[in-house]
């Protein structure tokens, strides 16, 4: 059974949804503020959300919606790219650990274990050609 959200009447739709990337960091929780509460004379009624500026943070940073930038395409394209190319490293030197050669493939290309103390070389699906 797939879980489902009910938003009541009259709280409109949250602009962010969970897991989604913003300028000031990935989303972790979406709460509802109503306008009547405590909270609200801080910062505002409506939606407010947690989010985790940086995959090494341990700290959650509160904000309501208003104070959130989305990213652009082009943008959320590059932060994915980024952290898939982060990934494929870590496979290579894993592979490289294991002293033995795998036969490892993905849609961009099969992961060697060239490993290059610089960060803009080594296994990146942007440098295979």
């Amino acid at each position: 059974m797939q879980a489902t959200i009910t938003i009541p009447r009259g709280w409109g739709y949250p602009r962010f949804t969970f897991g989604q990337r913003t300028k000031q960091g990935l989303v972790v929780g979406i709460e509802f503020v109503p306008s009547d509460s405590l909270i609200a004379k801080k910062s505002g009624g409506g939606w407010q959300y947690g989010l985790l500026p940086d995959k090494n943070s341990k700290d959650i940073v509160y904000m309501s919606e208003n104070e959130i930038q989305q990213l652009s395409a082009e943008e959320t394209e590059e932060e994915i790219l980024t952290g898939i190319d982060e990934h494929l490293n870590q496979v290579a030197m894993l592979q490289a650990q294991l002293e033995t050669p795998l036969d490892i493939k993905t849609p961009f290309g099969d992961v060697k274990p060239i490993l290059t103390s610089s960060k803009s070389k080594g296994i990146s699906r942007r440098s295979a050609a």
